[in-house]
């Protein structure tokens, strides 16, 4: 499966490029690639050097999202293209063809929106993943049979000593690999991959469906710090383009905090900014700044867990939580080095204590710097109790074990809509 997909993109990738370049040549010269007309040179050589460098970038980035589901994705098109234009430039260097600076540019760009245009068509496609699990893991059986694209066409307990009907072609056999499978279970799965059925852990199905890691199938919290430590050297590197980002767009988001904070002045009074202990990277305690949404005597009896309908937040707090006004101060936090933009939420340092207590592996979330919004947030908003809190937990661990710039662009996106819309918010 993962073969045909393989190849059937990279045809693809290369075909739409050489079709940006055809596009780029004609915009730019009125003329064909392989028209050699006066002060300019046949570009054939490098059309092929494109096709070569999206075939190569093809291959890198799905070998590098070995693991994810077998379709196209904004996030490896967007690999394969800076992929493929490094492969180009590499060419350029080695043979010296003839080449324009323009056409590059131009056909890169044509190229890079038909790459995101063809996922895009792809993506609204429907898609189903028909799944046999074998798990005794049932409250994650429900999760996986919630999510979108999957069919759960059976269940089975992994002592399961029964008779199995053959399955469909194109079903995957799912085994959850902590469980003790019966002989019989173990004979189905056995003859299930010799008649070519995929067979695949169910930890890793269950987190490209669901964004969440199943904390019960962790067993020392070991496996996020090894998958995190391939990424930890670019911390420092995550941090600079954080201040970058945050700097240039300093003149919008201190206006912003402007505007806020004079209409809290105006309708609630004062004080307008609430500080708050945090625990930050490493379980150090960082002080937090946002514009103030709930009334002055708010943790009068001691700090407590916000919900959608808390009578502690004032009117006016209730819209600005909506549409997360009251985070923008936290962007001084992200220059001081407290935060990151993106990256598991800090939470309040009596929370933390229990919540060390009694959730297993909790401290992990606390091996990178916190962020303003992360993973957890737009896709299950904010905790107001414990279990909410250890739902967001398998959302912080998805984040840990999979991080990286594409990830962190996505969630950037989808805060924005979070802000636009409302949804999500808490």
């Amino acid at each position: 499966m993962r073969r045909r997909f393989l190849i059937r993109t990279a045809a693809v990738d290369v075909a739409l490029v050489i079709i940006a370049t055809f596009v780029a040549s004609v915009l730019l010269f009125g003329d064909v690639p392989w028209s050699t007309a006066p002060n300019r040179g046949s570009l054939v050589p490098i059309g092929l050097y494109f096709a070569i460098g999206a075939f190569v970038g093809t291959l890198i980035a799905t070998a590098m999202w070995s693991k994810a589901p077998s379709r196209p994705t904004y996030g490896r098109g967007f690999l394969i293209a800076t992929l493929g234009s490094l492969a180009v430039a590499v060419q350029i260097v080695l043979f010296r063809p003839y080449f324009s600076r323009p056409h590059l540019v131009l056909t890169v760009v044509i190229w890079l929106v038909l790459l995101m245009s063809y996922r895009w068509a792809n993506r609204r496609r429907p898609w189903t993943d028909r799944l046999f699990v074998i798990t005794d893991e049932h409250e994650l059986v429900e999760h996986l049979r919630h999510a979108p694209h999957v069919e759960l066409v059976g269940v089975h307990d992994p002592l399961f000593a029964g008779e199995l009907a053959p399955l469909e072609s194109g079903t995957i056999v799912v085994v959850d690999l902590s469980a003790v499978l019966s002989d019989r279970m173990a004979r189905f799965v056995s003859s299930s991959s010799i008649a070519g059925r995929v067979i695949r852990p169910f930890n890793e199905v269950y987190e490209e469906h669901t964004g969440r890691i199943p904390l019960v199938h962790l067993s020392e919290g070991w496996e996020i710090e090894a998958t995190l430590s391939r990424t930890l050297p670019l911390l420092p590197f995550k941090h600079f383009f954080d201040s970058v980002l945050v700097i240039a767009f300093a003149p919008l988001w201190v206006l912003l905090v402007a505007a806020t904070a004079l209409a809290v002045l105006f309708r609630e009074g004062r004080p307008v900014f609430f500080h708050q202990e945090r625990i930050g990277q490493g379980g150090r305690p960082i002080t937090l700044v946002k514009i103030r949404s709930m009334s002055p005597d708010a943790e009068a009896d001691g700090d407590q867990q916000a919900d959608a309908d808390d009578p502690r937040i004032t009117p006016l707090g209730r819209k600005l939580r909506k549409v997360r006004l009251d985070e923008l101060p936290q962007l001084w936090n992200v220059l001081r080095g407290d935060l990151s933009i993106v990256g598991p939420r800090p939470e309040q340092v009596s929370f933390v204590s229990e919540y060390t207590e009694s959730i297993p592996f909790y401290e992990q979330r606390h091996l990178v710097r916190p962020g303003i919004t992360g993973w957890a947030q737009v896709n299950a908003g904010y905790a107001a109790n414990h279990q909410q809190t250890i739902e967001k937990l398998s959302y912080d661990f998805y984040y840990l074990k999979r991080m990286s710039p594409l990830l962190d662009l996505e969630i950037m996106a989808r805060s924005i809509w979070t802000i636009l819309t409302g949804d999500k918010s808490r």
